[in-house]
């Protein structure tokens, strides 16, 4: 069993910033501190909405399968994030699948508990229907690149936008910062492995991209931007 400061320090997470420490560490008692094994679900569809879940360390992918059968990533989550926050908008089961990408570090926090901190500081309130209000942007537009761009289109967007959240300047480009499979490119752009490989390569070719110790470097971010 994890100690509790190894895993829900709640100060550390900007949601509870200016909360009493009082009430954090009483918050922090009825919590629960585990690690999710790499590849794992921390919940699935069906399930009871019955906590909220802290980030403390590894990423967390929130999918939907498709009617095919393939999980379709709306988010990949980073340390400091919050999720299945739905449970404290009513008492439906998950709708979506949580997945440790890494081995990841959590704390669920019982939902009742977790009411009973926001009743009393509203602030948490307001930051809570932000992070609301950002994951519905990033669905929407996860939806108009499905509808309105193509494989490769859709491809070069995800890779900009991962250099703009994750990446970091060196010799001839910008590094993204974040190690991910050409399985999960896929699943953030509704595509399969093998295409989203192919067009990898073709960027690559082109001289767009270049990859280093499983890392992608953007050589061309205008090349990328200017697909449509």
């Amino acid at each position: 069993m994890l100690s509790l400061c190894s895993v829900c320090e709640l100060r550390e997470f900007e949601l509870f910033e200016g909360v009493e420490q009082e009430e954090l560490d009483q918050l922090g008692k009825g919590s629960q501190p585990s690690v999710v094994p790499k590849r794992n679900f921390i919940f699935t569809p069906d399930e009871p909405s019955n906590a909220v879940y802290l980030l403390k360390k590894g990423r967390v992918r929130i999918s939907r399968l498709s009617d095919t059968g393939k999980h379709f990533t709306l988010v990949i989550l980073e340390p400091g994030a919050i999720f299945g926050e739905s449970a404290i908008f009513g008492d439906e089961p998950r709708k979506y699948y949580a997945e440790a990408l890494d081995d990841a570090y959590i704390c669920a926090i019982n939902k009742h508990e977790f009411e009973k901190i926001i009743s009393r500081n509203p602030m948490i309130s307001l930051r809570l229907a932000h992070i609301v209000e950002q994951r519905l942007e990033e669905v929407q537009e996860q939806i108009e690149n499905l509808v309105f761009y193509d494989v490769q289109t859709r491809l070069a967007r995800l890779l900009l936008k991962l250099a703009d959240l994750h990446g970091q300047r060196v010799d001839g480009g910008v590094k993204i910062g974040i190690r991910l499979t050409h399985e999960d490119m896929a699943s953030l752009i509704g595509s399969t492995r093998e295409t989203t490989s192919k067009i990898l390569n073709e960027f690559k070719t082109a001289g767009h991209i270049d990859v280093e110790k499983r890392h992608i470097v953007l050589l061309d971010q205008k090349a990328l931007a200017d697909m449509h």
